[in-house]
């Protein structure tokens, strides 16, 4: 069982999973986001082979408009 703290929410899997799995289990939108693992942001060209560890802290950020 691994750990991963989702911006400041816990969330446990059974196996390890890379960034891409981990974003289609959460079941976000990914237009218009930023993803840092552990204070590092992560290409959204490398999201699938970016495997996440055991206490890893991910920061999703979603981008918004305005004037």
């Amino acid at each position: 069982m691994i750990t991963i703290k989702v911006n400041q929410e816990i969330h446990q899997f059974s196996e390890t999973l890379t960034v891409a799995a981990l974003v289609r289990f959460i079941n976000i939108n990914t237009n218009g986001i930023a993803i840092a693992v552990n204070s590092s942001v992560v290409k959204k060209a490398d999201w699938s082979f970016r495997v996440l560890q055991n206490s890893d802290e991910l920061l999703i950020i979603t981008s918004t408009q305005g004037g």
